[in-house]
C-alpha cells in the first residue's frame, strides 16, 4: 500500500456533530440569554473571570490592549476557547454547533466536557455558578435537568462517539474502529 501525501488542510481534523439535548424546564428569559453570549464567546481568561461575557464578542479580538496569551488560553476548568453547545428551541434544548473552532468541529472529549460544565456550573441543582453571587446569575433557577443524545464523527478515523443524557447523566460510548492514519 501507498502512503498518501496530505496537504496542511487535510492535516485538521474535522469532527461532524449532531444532536441535541433536552432541558426541563426549559431554560428562563435571563438563562437563555446569558448561556447564548457565553456559549457565542470565545472562552479566554478574561480579566472578568470564567463566567464572564463580552458586551461584543466579534470584536473584542480588535481591542489593542488584549493580551494575546491569555486570549488563546481557556480559564481554568473550561475545556477549550470554543463551547460546542448553545441554546435552541427557545430555551428548551442545548444543540451542537458546527461553526466551532473554524468549522472544523471539535472532539468529542471536548463535546462531552462541555455539556458537563454547562451542566455542573449553570444548570443542575446545586451548580457552581449559584454560589458565585455574580449579578448575571439573579434570574437563574438551577434546576433543571438534561436529556437527549448528541453524536461527534471524526473524518479521520470514522470513530463515532455518542453521548448519552438521562437525568443529568452524561454517558460516553465510542464506535468503529480505528483506522490507521496514513492508510488508503
Amino acid at each position: 500500500m501507498e502512503l498518501m501525501e496530505l496537504t496542511a488542510t487535510e492535516l485538521v481534523e474535522r469532527f461532524h456533530l449532531a444532536g441535541c439535548v433536552w432541558i426541563d424546564p426549559p431554560l428562563r428569559r435571563e438563562e437563555l440569554e446569558y448561556l447564548t453570549a457565553f456559549t457565542e464567546s470565545r472562552r479566554w481568561r478574561r480579566p472578568g473571570g470564567p463566567y464572564a461575557v463580552p458586551d461584543n464578542p466579534l470584536a473584542e479580538c480588535l481591542d489593542p490592549a488584549l493580551d494575546l496569551a491569555l486570549y488563546t488560553t481557556p480559564p481554568a476548568g473550561q475545556p477549550s476557547v470554543y463551547c460546542p453547545w448553545t441554546p435552541a428551541r427557545a430555551g428548551h434544548a442545548l444543540a451542537l454547533r458546527q461553526d466551532v473552532a473554524g468549522g472544523h468541529g471539535v472532539p468529542p472529549h471536548e463535546v462531552a466536557a462541555w455539556l458537563a460544565y454547562l451542566r455542573d456550573h449553570f444548570l443542575r441543582p446545586g451548580a457552581l455558578a449559584a454560589q458565585s453571587n455574580e449579578p448575571a446569575f439573579a434570574g437563574f433557577g438551577f434546576d433543571h435537568v438534561l436529556q437527549g443524545a448528541a453524536a461527534v464523527c471524526s473524518e479521520w478515523t470514522g470513530l463515532v462517539t455518542v453521548l448519552q443524557v438521562e437525568a443529568n447523566d452524561i454517558t460516553v460510548l465510542t464506535f468503529g474502529r480505528h483506522a490507521p492514519t496514513g492508510r488508503a
